[in-house]
């Protein structure tokens, strides 16, 4: 994992962020990994309601001034867009209005973190783009899940001797995001009924798809081309409106990934669905010419942070797998002699040979939510120190010129699943 270097927190400007929205995303995501950043400051947020009577006890997680009544609230986000002291805001918003808001608040001179997905549009993110370097501004997206345990793991044994052997070449990746929700009445909330509305950005593709085709794009970069489909197998209204998908992207021998993979195609698979009946769902199957990676389940920093906010993070454990949940690499036997076997593997768990190969639970990384905020505050503050933000902008873990990619990865498959037919990436996605 990447961090900033060379500069100290403490003689770094303190940067004050204002968020906008006050939902789940702001509550256990943004705020509890901002709060551990050395120079951040939650200073304030937008939330629409009045706040509670203090006299009628209101419980916490009812409102940001029941549970951070030090921070200002403010209840449009002109008033926020308008603080001179708000130096970092966060689009923490249903996606169909995150171009509108992101366009409001770097015309008043913010730098803008924007929830995934970015925008509904390729267009409306290079217009973004555009705006904030006019303004020497910087702009960038919420993919957090570059910092899931899983991801991270994966991401080491393809880049790291002597583990990535066991990868490379790459033949084919399988990525999965799966959940189990039935259409009953409990299955939803009026508050996140917009995700079921017809509108740009709306469905999953946009949704669990943006981390999916993110996380692949951060590996291999734009793939040759893909086809895809998409579907709502609940038959749920408005039928539009996507809740699983398959999207197929291939990287020739010829590339620049099939180059950096010794010559050799890479296949990958996204899947996503949301009629996954299973205890333990598919996340990652890698296979290499040497060996695979294999893993079951998602990511603990979700749950954690749900359950215990900030104080998750201060945890020994947290961003920790269970050992049950740890990843599997498998090797064919004779690869590896038994006394180096943990050189390969790193620290395993259980190994077991059996049918020629050799399979062991492999310890993963700790997943890292916090890092994407490290990053992001460590770069507002040197553009607030006097850095030049077209300089400091190539140190962003996640530039916005990636984040349109993923977009345009997402208009392409769906027109692909409209028509039926492949298409071409790498020639059609060119700004």
């Amino acid at each position: 994992m990447t961090h900033l270097i060379n500069y100290n927190p403490h003689l770094m400007a303190t940067v004050n962020v204002g968020l906008v929205g006050y939902g789940l995303s702001t509550t256990a995501f943004q705020i509890p990994t901002i709060t551990v950043v050395d120079n951040a400051k939650v200073y304030a947020v937008v939330q629409r309601s009045a706040p509670p009577d203090p006299a009628s006890n209101p419980k916490r997680g009812s409102h940001v001034t029941v549970d951070y009544p030090d921070v200002k609230h403010y209840r449009d986000t002109d008033s926020l867009f308008k603080d001179p002291d708000v130096h970092l805001v966060i689009i923490s918003t249903p996606s169909p209005g995150h171009y509108d808001l992101a366009r409001a608040a770097l015309e008043h001179g913010k730098h803008v973190v924007v929830e995934k997905p970015f925008c509904p549009t390729t267009k409306e993110c290079t217009e973004l783009i555009t705006l904030a370097a006019s303004k020497s501004l910087l702009l960038t997206v919420y993919q957090n899940r570059r910092f899931d345990s899983d991801f991270l793991t994966l991401k080491k044994y393809l880049n790291t001797t002597p583990s990535s052997k066991l990868l490379h070449p790459t033949i084919s990746v399988t990525s999965q995001f799966n959940r189990y929700r039935l259409p009953d009445s409990t299955a939803g909330s009026a508050q996140k009924a917009w995700k079921t509305e017809n509108v740009p950005g709306n469905g999953i593709l946009y949704d669990l798809g943006s981390h999916l085709i993110d996380q692949v794009l951060n590996l291999f970069g734009l793939p040759d081309w893909l086809w895809a489909h998409t579907d709502n197998q609940r038959q749920t209204q408005p039928l539009a409106v996507d809740d699983s998908f398959s999207v197929y992207m291939y990287y020739a021998a010829g590339s620049e990934a099939g180059k950096r993979n010794g010559n050799c195609p890479i296949t990958v698979e996204l899947k996503s669905s949301m009629v996954s009946a299973v205890p333990r769902q598919n996340r990652w199957v890698v296979k290499g010419w040497w060996g695979s990676y294999k893993k079951f389940g998602m990511d603990v920093q979700e749950e954690q942070l749900r359950a215990n906010g900030v104080s998750a993070i201060h945890r020994e454990d947290y961003g920790a797998e269970d050992v049950l949940e740890w990843p599997e690499i498998t090797i064919p036997d004779g690869e590896a002699e038994d006394d180096h076997l943990e050189a390969v593997f790193g620290k395993v768990a259980t190994l077991k040979k059996a049918g020629g190969f050799i399979n062991g639970k492999v310890k993963p990384e700790k997943g890292d939510y916090v890092e994407y905020y490290r990053n992001v505050i460590g770069c507002v503050s040197r553009v607030l120190g006097g850095e030049d933000a077209s300089t400091v902008k190539k140190d962003l873990h996640v530039k916005p010129e990636e984040a349109r990619d993923v977009i345009g990865v997402i208009e392409l498959a769906k027109e692909s699943s409209t028509t039926g037919n492949r298409v071409e990436v790498r020639e059609r996605l060119k700004f």
